[in-house]
């Protein structure tokens, strides 16, 4: 994408973005205010629960109150402790090298082959032998002890050699060696005086043996550096990690501050050690990234509520408020799971199931972050969220709600079962009674709390839940028995666009309560002034016949206003009250503007006097109940209402509403029209099908067989006869 259209992209959505207040179809300050508070109060939220938790204190100071750690952390400084002694006591490990034990073994066999031969050697004097030897073998001996050594004979000398040998190879050679220390050295020389003295009772062979072999102990075992550090790692790696448990006790209130305790402090964030800017910083961060969630799903899946003033300041508020209560209640893990399946039901109600769910989403999120990262705790509240949303998703009376809070209650009972279980707590280990009891009674306690809440929003913020709707469609409603005393043939034609409008728009997809009750309230104005109204003539004449045309196009449009008059007189939501403003939309009154033309005298006929005031229809509803409203009214005119005739009129009535632009604001899609005309045809045909004219004989002869209790047998096969069919005719053609 080269750069010119990226910036054209760009400056596509930035026009998206009207700064100015009025109308309903852009994003604008309103939204943008909201999503702002919500992230200064969500920051501040997580601030100040960071702060709250902080202790100011010293070394050699009593502690204020007692802490316990918020969550779960690893003791770094205890845990390299034991590290350290657990590396200490392993062992260090040497290697034997076996080359310097039969160099020493060469060296006595060189020796003595000297001796040997100084021994045999009668020409030299003794005294310039033993001078000899004492040279060529320095081990420190006096010259007596050579004498007599010299004077041995062979055999004796071999003899004293291999004591030699035997005394060096057990010295040298045993499983430790001769270590490379001093105190290995001192040991192993010992141990060879220890043989000698075995070996050789003779005194000055004995010190000979003695001194001779201890001057040949040499080591022969070295540290193996390498080897020793991975042992010592090894022990070091098989030592715990030295954790403090979320809850558990790090600081009693009264007692002495030690330097291990500041470090623990340190550890878990709880000392306070002056403004530190990062938990601020990383409030500020989380913050952005839940309204961010909440924000994109608007966006990006459901721009109409995003559109919506009412449905973004109630999403911000029951956000902000949970969030609030989340951290109020998080000191009670009674109430841990009640806050978010509240908030999941009550915007599910009042605005939208898929928010709903991203709302469970972004606010388990939130509790993780107020409760030290406890998972548990989010986990069980956002599967609770999920299956209150689920519950509630076609919420058509109170008890739905009630339902759906014991569904909620089982869902957090099995979680934290399930949970205990995964994480290896065991059978015997599960969870007390106490807590899977108020798991459960915290589903019961979000249905009442959803309940008892609802209605104090739904009213200041223009929202319509079907709650309400179901309450606005009952008979016994102020308006309507108005509407029925007042004008009963208005009511019955609003009552069958009603059944019209359901049918369809369910078909397209749309909220189908909401048209069949905005329906039964589009014509409330007739009222007013209802034998004006043709509905509600019953054959008496017409007082239009007696008016100008301009007089009855004013009469005839202004139920529309009078409509709105007494909606809001009796309270009527304003979801309600756009299909009494919108169900006529712009459209011309057509039977006064063609009189008018027909009666001008020159004055000249202005259209737009003969139109209604509108607005055009603003959604798929009212827009649906517009068509519903002239198909219904038209197709009672018919003659002949066949089938034929019926989809005739209807597809004539939505091609003129298309035509004139009426429908232009609704999102009503072509497929979709012809799905409506469709459905429009199908509903009507079964109203308005014809029926059997029965013979007055017949009706005479069927009144005098249900007089003697007979109509039936025989008297029925007659009666078929007489009309001529063979008794089903009325079941193909009959209501």
């Amino acid at each position: 994408m080269t750069t010119r259209r990226k910036v054209g992209k760009w400056l596509s959505n930035v026009r998206y973005i009207n700064w100015d207040l009025q109308g309903s179809t852009s994003l604008r300050w309103p939204q943008l205010v909201v999503g702002l508070c919500v992230w200064l109060i969500t920051m501040v939220t997580f601030t100040a629960t960071f702060f709250a938790q902080r202790v100011d204190v010293t070394v050699g100071d009593l502690a204020p109150r007692t802490v316990v750690a918020p969550y779960g952390v690893v003791d770094w400084g205890a845990t390299q402790k034991a590290r350290e002694q657990a590396a200490k006591s392993v062992p260090s490990v040497y290697t034997a090298n076996s080359q310097v034990l039969k160099n020493q073994e060469s060296t006595i066999h060189k020796d003595f082959s000297l001796m040997l031969s100084l021994s045999l050697d009668k020409t030299a004097p003794l005294s310039l032998r033993e001078q000899t030897a004492s040279q060529a073998i320095p081990v420190g001996l006096p010259s007596s002890v050579w004498g007599e050594v010299l004077s041995l004979s062979p055999s004796k000398l071999s003899q004293l050699q291999q004591d030699a040998l035997v005394i060096v190879s057990s010295v040298m050679g045993n499983g430790n060696g001769v270590r490379n220390t001093k105190v290995g050295l001192a040991e192993a020389k010992g141990f060879a005086t220890q043989l000698a003295a075995q070996e050789e009772s003779q005194p000055g062979l004995n010190l000979f043996l003695s001194d001779f072999t201890k001057s040949l102990i040499v080591p022969n075992t070295f540290l193996n550096v390498r080897d020793t550090q991975a042992k010592k790692e090894a022990a070091m790696a098989r030592v715990p990690t030295v954790k403090i448990l979320k809850g558990e006790q790090v600081l009693q209130a009264g007692q002495v501050v030690t330097p291990t305790d500041i470090k623990v402090l340190k550890e878990l964030g709880l000392l306070n050690q002056g403004f530190d800017p990062a938990p601020v910083l990383g409030s500020a961060l989380v913050s952005l990234v839940l309204v961010a969630l909440l924000g994109g799903y608007l966006w990006f899946l459901k721009r109409s509520l995003l559109e919506s003033r009412g449905a973004t300041i109630i999403t911000g508020i029951i956000f902000t408020v949970s969030l609030i209560a989340a951290d109020v209640m998080k000191g009670l893990p009674a109430l841990n799971y009640l806050v978010v399946p509240t908030a999941a039901i009550m915007v599910t109600a009042l605005v939208d199931s898929g928010l709903g769910m991203v709302m469970s989403g972004v606010l388990a999120l939130g509790m993780a972050t107020l409760t030290g990262m406890d998972l548990n705790v989010a986990l069980v509240s956002f599967f609770g969220g999920l299956a209150g949303v689920f519950a509630i998703s076609r919420l058509s009376q109170r008890y739905d709600i009630i339902r759906a809070g014991f569904l909620v209650g089982v869902v957090n009972l099995f979680t934290l079962l399930g949970l205990d279980l995964i994480q290896g707590a065991g059978l015997a280990q599960t969870p007390t009674w106490e807590t899977l009891l108020w798991g459960l009674l915290d589903g019961v306690l979000a249905a009442i709390l959803s309940m008892g809440s609802i209605p104090f929003l739904e009213g200041p913020f223009g929202i319509i839940t079907s709650m309400k709707l179901i309450e606005l469609s009952n008979p016994n409603q102020p308006l309507l028995r108005k509407l029925l005393i007042e004008a009963p043939g208005t009511y019955h034609h609003s009552i069958m666009v009603g059944n019209l409008a359901e049918q369809a728009t369910e078909a397209v997809g749309g909220n189908s309560l909401l048209a069949r009750v905005g329906a039964y309230y589009h014509d409330i104005g007739k009222s007013k002034r209802p034998y004006f109204f043709v509905d509600n003539q019953f054959g008496a004449d017409n007082p239009h016949d007696k008016l100008a045309p301009a007089l009855s196009a004013l009469i005839i449009s202004s139920h529309v206003r009078d409509g709105v008059e007494l909606a809001r007189q009796y309270h009527v939501p304003d979801a309600i009250i756009d299909f009494i403003r919108e169900h006529h939309g712009t459209t011309l009154i057509k039977f006064f503007y063609h009189k008018a033309l027909a009666a001008d005298t020159g004055e000249g006929v202005l259209e737009e006097d003969y139109r209604y005031d509108g607005p055009r229809p603003q959604s798929k509803e009212t827009a649906i109940v517009m068509l519903a409203d002239a198909s219904e009214a038209t197709s009672r005119t018919l003659k002949q209402p066949t089938q034929q005739a019926i989809e005739q009129v209807v597809r004539k009535i939505i091609k003129e509403r298309l035509e004139d632009g009426q429908l232009d604001e609704s999102n009503l899609t072509l497929k979709e029209l012809d799905i409506i005309a469709r459905t429009f045809v199908r509903v009507l045909t079964g109203v308005f099908h014809q029926r059997i004219e029965y013979p007055e004989k017949v009706w005479k002869e069927m009144e005098r067989s249900r007089t003697r209790g007979d109509l039936g047998g025989k008297s029925s096969r007659f009666i078929a006869r007489r009309i001529g069919g063979d008794g089903s005719a009325g079941s193909r053609h009959g209501s």
